[in-house]
């Protein structure tokens, strides 16, 4: 039995209505969506629309956990709001099956004016609970949100981590059959995620179909049951969370190392005193790495030039992350080493015998030539190696730690 089912469906928006009359504006207003029997090239080629979902088809059991990932813009929080019905679909089908309850907007369905009790009654009905139900559950509802001080108040002065323990509270109280969670709960305090992360799982085993969006991979990867990536508006991957999730970093990884500078580019300098020529990273048989194996030994090989006698030098390499955060920072004077008089080429290795303990992304090498007391840059390439991570699946976070385990049977 299906939960949810998404058929060829397809959402658009106007990119803009810049020069339209104020007429024209209001008579959109009040014209319901457009829906088309079906999407040709002409209409995706419109210049007018921006389409915010092409051709999804995604069938979601009874009970699944469906993890949403993918970049900011790829549709994720417009297909929750298609299947929740705040916005119809521009062309195809979609079906959820019984009660939706949706953690899309903070405040959605809250009207500022009106207080806290009044608008526990208000969003309720209009998730569909009877008035019954809700004055049955009423003080279960502030209790969860924790606002009995503060439930007669409007809204309006309510703080956005009130609005969402508030919202997330009326959602969950009566199990509904879908629920839809759209990054909502990173607004709250680390208490309140706790419980209603706990409350999730509740509804988990009482059979709830849940969609889950949350750029917390390691959220998605602990509640979900199934991931499916979405780009440009489109499914680009359905099936374990584990896959849809190494998906997603390695799109990130991509994008981000397309921004960075390519390393046959110019180097930045801080004088013309010396130069970064090459680096290379080599596997323990000496072949040349094309991306990094977490806990696989490896030689970073750094090929340098003096353009001018100096009389001592060092060098110094940092390891970034996809992010541009430093990993680690080191240089030849700090580990009892270096370069010695500088006159023209060089080469040195640096030695990981237990590999780079980076899990998953990409790393990116800078190396600096310094002067003997590390403080005067003589020449630097911000970009000297850059190398996707081959992730193994088999860690959560972002480092890799070489272990050994020993069993004593007793």
């Amino acid at each position: 039995m299906s939960g949810v089912s998404l058929k060829a469906m397809y959402k658009r928006y106007p990119r803009s209505m810049t020069g339209w009359t104020a007429m024209r504006r209001l008579w959109e207003l009040f014209q319901p969506t457009r829906q088309l029997r079906s999407v040709t090239d002409d209409h995706l080629n419109d210049p007018r629309y921006l389409w915010a979902l092409k051709n999804i088809d995604l069938d979601v059991r009874s009970g699944d956990v469906v993890g949403l990932v993918g970049p900011n813009g790829s549709g994720k929080s417009s297909l929750l709001k298609v299947v929740a019905g705040i916005t119809l679909p521009t062309s195809g089908e979609v079906h959820a099956e019984g009660r939706v309850g949706t953690l899309i907007e903070v405040g959605a369905g809250f009207h500022p004016e009106m207080t806290g009790r009044e608008n526990v009654f208000l969003n309720g009905s209009i998730l569909g609970l009877t008035r019954r139900q809700i004055e049955q559950r009423f003080d279960e509802i502030v209790g969860f949100a924790e606002l009995a001080e503060f439930i007669d108040l409007p809204v309006k002065k309510y703080s956005s981590g009130m609005y969402v323990r508030l919202g997330f509270s009326v959602a969950t109280i009566v199990p509904p059959d879908v629920l839809l969670v759209d990054e909502i709960l990173s607004v709250g305090d680390i208490a309140f995620q706790r419980r209603s992360i706990a409350r999730m799982r509740e509804l988990k085993k009482s059979n709830t179909t849940i969609l889950f969006v949350s750029h917390n991979m390691d959220a998605v990867r602990k509640f979900c049951t199934r991931g499916v990536f979405l780009l440009n508006g489109k499914v680009e991957f359905d099936g374990t969370t584990e896959a849809a999730i190494e998906q997603y970093y390695k799109h990130s990884d991509r994008s981000q190392m397309a921004d960075w500078p390519s390393g046959e580019e110019p180097f930045a300098e801080t004088t013309n005193r010396a130069q970064i020529t090459q680096a290379r990273l080599m596997d323990d048989e000496g072949k040349e790495m094309k991306s990094l194996v977490p806990g696989l030994p490896c030689t970073l090989h750094v090929s340098y030039r003096g353009l001018e006698s100096v009389p001592n030098a060092q060098m110094e390499i940092a390891i970034h992350d996809s992010q541009g955060t430093i990993l680690t920072k080191f240089n030849t004077r700090g580990d009892g080493q270096a370069l010695g008089p500088l006159n023209g080429p060089g080469e040195l290795s640096v030695i990981f015998s237990r590999g780079i303990p980076v899990a998953r992304g990409s790393v990116r090498f800078s190396i600096t030539i310094l002067d003997e007391d590390c403080l005067e840059a003589y020449g630097s390439r911000d970009n000297a190696l850059q190398l996707p991570v081959e992730s193994s699946n088999r860690e959560e976070g972002w480092a890799y730690v070489v272990r050994e385990w020993r069993i004593a049977q007793r």
